[in-house]
C-alpha cells in the first residue's frame, strides 16, 4: 500500500508541477470612476455553495480562496463559503450562478447541463493518468473549454487536480464479473452512466449529499469517488471495500460567476485571480496530506483495500464510446491526441 501510495503522489505532483502558472484568460472591462477619473473599488460580497461537508478538501480550499481574495482586495470583496448543500447541490449553485443568486462553487461534472463538452471527464478510462488530464487542461482544447463555460456564465478562475477515482462497495470486487448487477451512484454526467452500464453495472445517478444515505439505507450497493472524497465523506462507515480501480482522473473547477467577474475593477479581478492561483497551491499540498491521511484512516476503519488490473475494466467500459454523440466522439479524439 505504501508503495501505491508513492505513485498516487507522485503522479499527482508531476500532473500539479506541469499545471503551474496556468492561468484562464484574463476578461477587460472598463473601471467604475468617480467624476474626479478616480478609480473605484464597490465593495461586494460573494457567495461560494458547496455541497461538501466542511471537512472536505474543495471546502477548505474555497475558504482559503475566501481569506486570499479579502487579504488581496484589501477588504473591498468578501467571499462568504456555504458547505454541506445549506444552499443546495452543485447543480443548484450553477443554476443559482445563471441567475445571481449564488456567485460560486467547485464543480465538474454538473457542468455539462450547459457545457456538453464537459462530459468528456465522465468518461471513464479515457484520460490515461494525471499528466495526460493535465496535458489536455492547457492544451488549446482545454482553453476553448474554458470560453466555453464562460459564455455560459461560469468563468473557471482555477482547476484542482483530483486523484483518481476508486470504486466503493459492499461486496468484494476483485473483476468485472463482480460488477455485474451492482447498483452504482455515478454523478450527473451524460457519459458515466453508459460505460458503467458497459461494465454491467446498474447505474443511479444522484447529488453528492444524498450519496450517504443511499448508502446507508441500501438504495445503492456502491458508488466511485477520489478516495479523498470517499474518507471525508465517511463512506467507509456505510461500505466494507474499496476497489483501486483508476477509472478517472480528473479535475475541478473554481468558478464564478462571470457578471461578477466583469463587474470588478481591473485591480479586484487581478487580485481574485492571484488568490485563484495560490489557492490551487494550497489544495495540491493539503491533497497530498490528506491522500496519505485517507488511506491510513480507512485501513484504521477496516476497510478492505483490493487492487485490480483494470486493463478488462477499461476494455468493457470502452465498448460505450462508439454510443457517445458526434460532439463527444469529436472531444475523444481531442484527448487522445493530446497524451
Amino acid at each position: 500500500m505504501k508503495k501505491l501510495l508513492s505513485i498516487l503522489s507522485l503522479t499527482m505532483m508531476v500532473g500539479f508541477l506541469g499545471a503551474c502558472g496556468s492561468t484562464t484568460e484574463d476578461s477587460t472591462t472598463s473601471d467604475s470612476s468617480s467624476s474626479t477619473g478616480e478609480t473605484v473599488a464597490e465593495e461586494k460580497t460573494i457567495t461560494f455553495s458547496l455541497d461538501q461537508p466542511s471537512s472536505h478538501i474543495w471546502v477548505k480550499a474555497t475558504n482559503k480562496f475566501a481569506e486570499l481574495v479579502e487579504e488581496k482586495t484589501e477588504g473591498t470583496i468578501k467571499v462568504e463559503v456555504h458547505d454541506s448543500a445549506s444552499l443546495g447541490t452543485q447543480r443548484e449553485a450553477l443554476e443559482g450562478m445563471k441567475i445571481g443568486t449564488v456567485g460560486g462553487t467547485v464543480s465538474l461534472e454538473p457542468v455539462s447541463a450547459w457545457v456538453e463538452e464537459i462530459g468528456i471527464f465522465g468518461v471513464p478510462y479515457l484520460f490515461e493518468d494525471s499528466d495526460h488530464l493535465n496535458n489536455f487542461l492547457t492544451s488549446e482544447s482545454g482553453e476553448e473549454l474554458n470560453e466555453l463555460m464562460i459564455e455560459e456564465g461560469f468563468k473557471p478562475l482555477t482547476y484542482f487536480m483530483r486523484a483518481p477515482r476508486q470504486i466503493s462497495s459492499n461486496k468484494k470486487i476483485e473483476s468485472i464479473d463482480d460488477l455485474r448487477g451492482l447498483n452504482i451512484r455515478v454523478p450527473e454526467s451524460p457519459t458515466a452512466p453508459p460505460a458503467f452500464e458497459a461494465m454491467g453495472a446498474r447505474v443511479v445517478t444522484l447529488p453528492i449529499s444524498e450519496v450517504y444515505s443511499a448508502l446507508q439505507q441500501n438504495v445503492i450497493d456502491a458508488q466511485e469517488n477520489p478516495i479523498t472524497q470517499i474518507y471525508s465523506d465517511k463512506f467507509y462507515e456505510v461500505q466494507d471495500y474499496i476497489t483501486l480501480s483508476n477509472h478517472q482522473y480528473q479535475a475541478a473547477y473554481l468558478l464564478i460567476s462571470n457578471d461578477i467577474f466583469e463587474s470588478l475593477t481591473d485591480e479586484q479581478k487581478q487580485a481574485i485571480e492571484e488568490a485563484a492561483q495560490e489557492t490551487k497551491e494550497f489544495e495540491h499540498n493539503l491533497h497530498v496530506e490528506e491522500l496519505e491521511a485517507a488511506f491510513a484512516g480507512l485501513e484504521e476503519a477496516g476497510v478492505e483495500i483490493v487492487e485490480v488490473d483494470s486493463s478488462e475494466f477499461a476494455e468493457a467500459a470502452s465498448q460505450a464510446y462508439s454510443s457517445y454523440d458526434a460532439l463527444m466522439q469529436t472531444w475523444i479524439e481531442r484527448v487522445n491526441e493530446s497524451k
